[in-house]
């Protein structure tokens, strides 16, 4: 019996310490940043959202595997071409590099641990946050894993869309 107990408590500590890691909640509220991106501009999530923008956030790492593959896949890309500030001028893109110690080496893929070039053909803003503000940002947006895709409501509600397609990406946004 007191073997059982203990897989129990094991168990239901094991689920805690993964249910901890959880992104944030369908619907909360998403809180706000400002970040300069890797070309100079500075972006506010919520000066995007005030304007009636829908914003997706790819939080990636440029040693991850499965972010490189749905980076190179191009549906943020194709999202942002046809309904960002170029096409419709619906929504908004960011990548938001989700490792404090990535610098430009690795987003421009010549360090030897980044899974390749990230900033040739991205049309959308790359965010590159110092570590503290990394650190920040992956609290307050509660990020245990990469990649974690969000989409932000004008309304600052916010859903973990995942890896989908444009077509989608963009049926969330409408939903």
């Amino acid at each position: 019996m007191k073997k059982i107990l203990q897989l129990i408590a094991a168990v239901t500590l094991t689920f805690s310490a993964v249910e901890s890691k959880a992104q944030l909640a369908d619907g909360s509220i998403a809180p706000d940043w400002t970040f300069t991106d890797i070309v100079g501009t500075s972006h506010n999530l919520y000066t995007y959202l005030n304007a009636g923008k829908t914003v997706f956030i790819d939080v990636s790492a440029t040693w991850c595997g499965p972010c490189w593959g749905y980076h190179t896949g191009g549906a943020l890309e194709n999202l942002y071409t046809s309904y960002g500030p170029g096409g419709t001028n619906e929504l908004m893109v960011f990548f938001i590099e989700g490792d404090g110690a990535t610098d430009m080496l690795d987003l421009d893929g010549t360090d030897a641990a980044s899974q390749g070039d990230w900033i040739t053909g991205t049309p959308y803003p790359i965010i590159n946050p110092a570590a503290a503000a990394t650190t920040t940002f992956n609290t307050n947006y509660a990020i245990g894993y990469f990649p974690t895709i969000y989409m932000v409501c004008p309304d600052r509600s916010i859903k973990e869309v995942g890896q989908l397609t444009t077509s989608a990406l963009y049926a969330e946004k409408a939903a």
